[in-house]
């Protein structure tokens, strides 16, 4: 029983079962993240945020083989990019209420129930999906699960098809749908631009090439960057921790050897033509003044805002 803890959730399957594994879990041996579920501490401490709620909808969906899981819950099982704090509750679709149902359930009320089935997970469409999050989560939080699912393929249409027959006001995900930006290529990036958007400021072209005058086949691509009339050039640079010590992006270089090719791009950028370069952070991100501070610095204009 422990081996298969370890690598998946459980229901007690009785009233013995359940205070044995209550008991396991007042050791610390066991956690509950949701009402009668138990999983082995160890190896739930090992876990994403996103591989945590596909652990808790496995196995709530083995016991009740009827729910099409919703909102957050499905960004998670379509595996797109998304902030781990959107997971506050399970969210499962309703056509009968909406509301919170059983302890740390939410129903989503919707009369037509579009499902698809992922890995044998029954949720909502993509598009459902991303309706249901352009209502429910700030344009923050919304707009990296837009960007994730049109990287992946998916069209504004049918988003927009279901918000045609919906009798409540669209406009959040008509606002999102006018940001989402395919080329935006992982979560933090797409947070940074919605911010940016909120807070105002003007919205940057994304993964625009630079390229050496004298050899068009050296170059770079930018995260952001903000061309000028008068030739005056800005580039951010989004420095996720993977940038540094992921093997799979540095390449299994050192932080010294990152940091010294770094340096090298920008010395390129700077000769091949780039103004300015800004770099920030993910709690430059999430604090936000930090950005606004770097952004203004270099003189990014503000012009406007999302309400």
């Amino acid at each position: 029983m422990r081996a298969q803890q370890q690598r998946s959730c459980v229901f007690a399957a009785n009233d013995a079962e359940g205070k044995a594994l209550r008991r396991r879990t007042r050791d610390g041996e066991l956690v509950s993240p949701h009402r009668g579920l138990f999983i082995d501490a160890q190896y739930w401490k090992t876990l994403n945020g996103a591989d945590k709620v596909k652990h808790i909808v496995r196995c709530l969906s083995q016991r009740h083989p009827s729910w099409v899981f919703a909102g957050p819950t499905a960004v998670a099982i379509h595996g797109f990019a998304h902030q781990w704090s959107i997971h506050s509750a399970v969210y499962i679709a309703s056509s009968v209420n909406a509301g919170h149902g059983a302890k740390g359930v939410h129903r989503i009320f919707m009369t037509d129930l579009p499902a698809v089935e992922i890995q044998g997970i029954p949720v909502t469409s993509v598009a459902r999906t991303l309706v249901d999050c352009g209502l429910m989560l700030p344009f923050a939080s919304a707009l990296p699960i837009f960007d994730s699912a049109f990287r992946n393929g998916h069209e504004a249409s049918a988003v927009r098809a279901i918000c045609s027959a919906l009798h409540r006001d669209t406009a959040a995900v008509e606002r999102l749908l006018t940001h989402a930006n395919p080329l935006s290529e992982n979560g933090g990036e797409s947070l940074a631009r919605a911010v940016m958007i909120e807070m105002g400021f003007a919205v940057p072209q994304l993964q625009h090439i630079f390229a050496n005058p004298q050899n068009a086949g050296e170059w770079y691509r930018v995260d952001f960057a903000w061309l000028f009339p008068g030739g005056y050039t800005v580039v951010a640079e989004y420095d996720g921790v993977a940038k540094y010590v992921d093997p799979a992006m540095t390449g299994r270089k050192t932080i010294q050897a990152v940091v010294h090719q770094q340096s090298e791009r920008e010395r390129r950028l700077y000769a091949w033509g780039v103004s300015r370069i800004v770099r920030f952070t993910f709690d430059d991100v999430v604090h936000r003044q930090p950005l606004a501070d770097k952004l203004a610095g270099v003189g990014i204009p503000r012009v406007g805002g999302v309400p």
